[in-house]
């Protein structure tokens, strides 16, 4: 029976010691965050495209346009290519940061035509093609690499978080962070503070990251962006109990006094009660030698002697 009861007991620690640990107010309850990366890049040139790219970690794309001149003229081919990456880096359990680059190159076309000769019929070699046009072609390049960071707060029971978003590189990256209801939550501004999330039983607070790049040219003009931003997400618990210190003690504060004025308030209609009293015991004094004074009295000389 021993053996037995020690066997048990040795199941019971060794279960206990690979139990979830609680944590406490001091620490903070766990949070989730989740962070989903969406790449997408749309290139077209002249009638190559449009061609579009997805993908959540890299997307890249490219498109040539098909120009042919008549006569062999002078010409330029139109192009177009886009790249969208990103990349998320754990900073530790409640902090990530997210790596968001976007590139877009355009370039136009052009090409040349015979306005009033067909140089099928008269070879350009003798002069077929007269009165030149130019016709101008467009390229372009839509690029957009973006996040979307959600992140789950625990239950009401435990604290708030303290949110501190930095952000560095270009800045054409878009931040908004939405609140449980849908609404917008102002991000930290420069010598500002950081906002706070609120535990939340239902739903979740996200941040929603973007950063664009569109080129777009046409003719012998050519543009080339290169964006890259870095974002850095980190949250802090806030022990509930010292949020709500201040506003017990200003309430338990405000106790005493209110006490106080209710205390004197019934001393003072102590002694408004006990002047009309007053009053009622001096008004029969005044009254009492009124029948007093009324009696007639007999003098004593008056009374008659007997005779002898």
């Amino acid at each position: 029976m021993r053996t037995l009861k020690l066997e048990l007991l040795i199941l019971v620690t060794s279960f206990s010691m690979f139990s979830v640990p609680s944590y406490g107010e001091s620490k903070g309850a766990p949070v989730e965050i989740v962070a989903k990366t969406y790449n997408r890049v749309l290139v077209q040139a002249n009638k190559d495209g449009p061609r579009l790219a997805l993908d959540e970690k890299e997307a890249a794309a490219s498109a040539s346009g098909k120009e042919a001149s008549h006569c062999n003229q002078d010409r330029q081919t139109s192009f177009a290519k886009g790249r969208a990456k990103t990349s998320v880096n754990k900073l530790n359990e409640m902090g990530l940061e997210i790596n968001l680059e976007s590139a877009a190159f355009a370039r136009g076309g052009y090409f040349i035509t015979c306005q009033e000769s067909d140089p099928r019929q008269f070879p350009c070699d003798t002069g077929g093609c007269l009165g030149n046009f130019t016709n101008n072609k467009l390229g372009s390049a839509d690029v957009s690499s973006s996040a979307r960071v959600e992140l789950r707060l625990p239950a009401a029971d435990s604290s708030d978080y303290r949110i501190k978003i930095s952000k560095s590189g270009s800045t054409d990256l878009v931040a908004t962070l939405m609140g449980p209801d849908g609404k917008e939550i102002k991000l930290n501004e420069p010598g500002g503070k950081e906002p706070v999330l609120r535990r939340a039983s239902k739903g979740s607070y996200h941040l929603n990251l973007e950063l664009p790049a569109v080129a777009s040219k046409k003719g012998q003009d050519r543009e080339e962006l290169e964006k890259s931003a870095t974002v850095r997400i980190q949250l802090t618990a806030l022990p509930a109990r010292e949020a709500s210190k201040p506003e017990a003690q200003k309430s338990e504060a405000s106790k005493p006094e209110a006490s106080k004025s209710e205390a004197s308030k019934p001393e003072a209609s102590k002694s408004e009660a006990s002047k009309p009293e007053a009053s009622k015991s001096e008004a029969p004094k005044s009254e009492t030698p009124k029948p007093e004074a009324s009696k007639p009295e007999t003098p004593k000389s008056e009374t008659p002697k007997p005779k002898k």
